[in-house]
């Protein structure tokens, strides 16, 4: 008799074998279509204007507020949105994360952690760009006022830089250590996380002009997007993965 009619029975499934339509797999897919969104949501965002730097005078603050009201107040929805696409798509890594780490490794914890953090400081940078918004089509703000909320605003902005250098590191480790996604996700996270670690020396300045360390930490946000998309992509095309013996 042909082999081939009576095939062996599997004990399970290989490493990295995926199980269609299991439980594994739509995490996975639901992570895969909120880092899509988020991705989508930020590029968008870059078309929108931005939040006007504190070194102008209070009055030029107001008037490009005033004068691009709705722009503003779409960049800002974007951005709420955007939070809520990264939070469904932080679980859905921790839970991939998870299941190819013992379960009580720390580094798909630090990934959520650190990342629930980095939403965290999203919010509240958005929650000053509001408030920021608001009062300045207020009848007649205070420029002392305007000026210190668009101060707040953009150091909230930096704090965001040693949550993003725990997520990737986090998400590195577990990656290389555990091979739960492509290597090579893992060594763009490690470069991510360097790249936001360089650009920390920033809080060292004394002026808003990035100069080379803004341009690292530029590039890192670059990386960080297309880390978040390929890694999307990837648990969209590979849902359900799970280290042998499961």
């Amino acid at each position: 008799m042909d082999a081939r009619e009576n095939p062996e029975p599997q004990d399970g499934p290989t490493p990295g074998q995926v199980r269609p339509g299991g439980a594994t797999g739509r995490p996975d897919r639901w992570a895969a279509v909120a880092g899509l969104v988020f991705t989508a949501l930020v590029v968008a965002s870059i078309f929108t204007p931005d939040v006007p730097s504190s070194d102008s005078p209070a009055e030029d603050i107001a008037a490009e507020l005033a004068a691009d009201s709705t722009a503003h107040r779409l960049s800002l929805l974007l951005g709420f949105l955007a939070d809520v696409a990264f939070l469904v798509f932080l679980a859905g890594l921790w839970s991939r994360l998870r299941r190819w780490e013992d379960p009580a490794g720390m580094f798909a914890a630090l990934v959520l952690a650190a990342g629930a953090a980095l939403v965290a400081l999203m919010l509240v940078a958005g929650g000053l760009y509001m408030a920021l918004l608001q009062y300045a089509s207020a009848g007649q703000p205070d420029p002392a006022v305007l000026h210190a909320l668009t101060v707040l605003n953009e150091w909230v902005g930096g704090a965001l830089l040693p949550a993003g250098v725990a997520m990737f590191l986090g998400a590195a480790v577990a990656i290389l250590t555990t091979r739960a996604l492509p290597q090579w996700l893992g060594w763009l996270a490690a470069a991510t996380a360097l790249l936001l670690l360089i650009s920390l020396l920033g809080v060292f300045q004394t002026t808003t002009e990035g100069g080379v360390v803004g341009i690292v930490g530029f590039v890192g946000f670059l990386i960080f997007l297309v880390w978040v998309l390929s890694t999307s992509v990837v648990l969209l095309l590979r849902p359900g993965r799970q280290p042998a013996g499961l």
